[in-house]
């Protein structure tokens, strides 16, 4: 395979920066100083380098057909390096990137202030770059000082964290000023929208987009992710993109999601699609989803979520702060922890700041409060809209005929359907 051969992937502009830069016979001919991008396109694609030359640091331009190749954190290996031109001018559409970017503040569309460049992630393919995505996290900055692989190690050892990128899509970003006057960056979408890359900003984000577009970055998300994105989207448009998904990633998707928000979305499906979805989903789950789907949707069966985190009365704080660390990322709720009898009836409740107060001995009985609120399966959901209002709960359990606890309520759940304005306009908005 030769230096040439095609292959994708993902590099950092500071990664680039800063390279030697050598002709094909390996002769020294600079460092690599700046890369230039023509900005007209969807995403900008780099046609240029700008290399530092000499004692005097003089700074001369190689078109890309003069590039032989690019090995991030190595070298940059020009041929026909006779061909550099000096001095050089940028076309209309032409930005220096490191010069426009690195550390300019991105304003919203209101002129406030938001976050500042660190860095640049472009997509590499073969020898072609493209600029894809701005950094704007603590993780770009870090790269670019040369302090990540150090930083992240301690991080990860002292509190088992790992530092996460965070990037704003090029798509949404532009330029404020003419293209040879770049001062800072402008969003076009508001600054709350980017504020942080909350599965619910993500969400408006894919709002904004023509559906191929949509779908374009949407697949581009892990099944998690794409999960908490399609739980904040408006139903018509969460019917809209599963129905355009393949059935094995959508029943992926659907394995990542909350329970009731699973039934929401195949109470509007075609029974043909679900029947379909039933064969590549869990047996476990697809019984749990044919059990609610029988519940009318007026009643409380029908809005419960049945993931939630119980204990035992005997069972200390320690062991149960142990299962909700395992549990935590497939439970919707784990503010509250039910206390069951050895035939699931909840006879105690207790917060989660409660149970991180108590001391690691501690069993449930001695913190748990009796006298659980609760409501039956049948119970009609206005009458659960009250029950929420009435006791200033953000959860109640559901039980069946029997008392045994079955599932929770969120009172974002309880209250949708009986005011549904709330939830269009908050889909217009």
């Amino acid at each position: 395979m030769t230096d040439r051969a095609r292959h994708t992937s993902f590099v950092y502009l500071s990664q680039i920066i800063n390279l030697p830069v050598v002709d094909v016979k390996s002769v020294k001919i600079g460092r690599l100083y700046d890369v230039i991008a023509d900005v007209h396109g969807m995403y900008p694609r780099i046609n240029a380098l700008v290399v530092r030359k000499g004692v005097r640091k003089k700074l001369i331009y190689y078109p890309w057909k003069c590039i032989h190749n690019i090995l991030e954190d190595r070298l940059v290996v020009i041929e026909d390096s006779d061909r550099a031109q000096e001095p050089f001018k940028l076309s209309a559409n032409e930005l220096r990137l490191r010069e426009t970017f690195w550390d300019r503040q991105i304003v919203d569309i209101a002129g406030s202030k938001v976050v500042r460049v660190n860095d640049l992630h472009i997509l590499k393919d073969g020898i072609k770059l493209w600029l894809v995505h701005v950094d704007v996290g603590f993780k770009g900055l870090l790269r670019r000082l040369g302090w990540l692989r150090f930083f992240n190690s301690a991080v990860k050892w002292l509190f088992a964290y790992e530092l996460k990128d965070k990037f704003i899509s090029w798509k949404f970003v532009q330029p404020i000023t003419a293209v040879d006057d770049v001062r800072s960056l402008s969003l076009r979408v508001p600054s709350s929208k980017l504020s942080q890359l909350h599965p619910a900003d993500l969400a408006d984000i894919l709002i904004d987009l023509g559906a191929e577009e949509r779908m374009l970055i949407f697949n581009s998300f892990d099944d998690a992710t794409a999960s908490d994105i399609l739980q904040e989207l408006p139903l018509k448009m969460r019917l809209m993109m599963a129905k355009s998904l393949e059935h094995d990633r959508l029943a992926r998707i659907l394995d990542e999601t909350p329970m009731d928000e699973v039934v929401d979305l195949l109470d509007e499906m075609p029974y043909e699609t679900v029947s379909a979805l039933f064969k590549l989903l869990p047996e476990e789950k697809v019984a749990q989803i044919k059990t609610l789907l029988k519940h009318s949707d007026r009643i409380a069966g029908s809005l419960m979520n049945t993931e939630f985190v119980s204990a035992q009365e005997n069972e200390t704080a320690a062991k149960v702060l142990r299962r909700i660390k395992k549990v935590a990322e497939d439970i919707e709720s784990i503010y509250y922890i039910y206390v069951l009898n050895d035939r699931d009836v909840p006879i105690g409740v207790l917060t989660l700041k409660q149970l991180l107060r108590a001391g690691a001995k501690t069993p449930m009985r001695e913190i748990m409060r009796e006298n659980v609120v609760r409501v039956k399966i049948d119970t009609h959901i206005k009458l659960v809209a009250q029950i929420f209002y009435k006791y200033n709960f953000t959860v109640v359990p559901v039980v069946d005929e029997f008392d045994r606890i079955q599932g929770i309520i969120t009172i974002k759940d309880a209250l949708e359907p009986v005011f549904p304005e709330i939830r269009e306009e908050t889909e217009e908005v």
